[in-house]
């Protein structure tokens, strides 16, 4: 994440939100990301959230977002990154 946004811990006030995501097995939210932890079978699609506050103005690459399997490296996605202007 870059520096100037927040994450907010969805758990504290997910019954506000609503949110249609994916089941999942963990959450891990760090200072500057989040681990998913989920389980997906063959044919399966999951989405899930992540909700950011931008704390500052200015101009942010946000990162590309990854997804791997545990064990088997041969099992991943990339989402690329991409630029973001905070204004007001």
């Amino acid at each position: 994440m870059p520096s100037g946004w927040e994450i907010q811990n969805t758990r504290l006030f997910e019954a506000q939100l609503q949110l249609k995501e994916g089941a999942y097995d963990y959450r891990d939210y760090r200072d500057d990301r989040v681990y998913t932890y989920f389980t997906l079978r063959s044919g399966e699609t999951k989405r899930f959230f992540i909700i950011l506050t931008a704390s500052y103005r200015g101009s942010y690459s946000m990162p590309a977002v990854v997804c791997e399997a545990l064990y088997d490296e041969s099992f991943s996605a990339r989402r690329p990154g991409f630029a973001v202007e905070v204004r007001r």
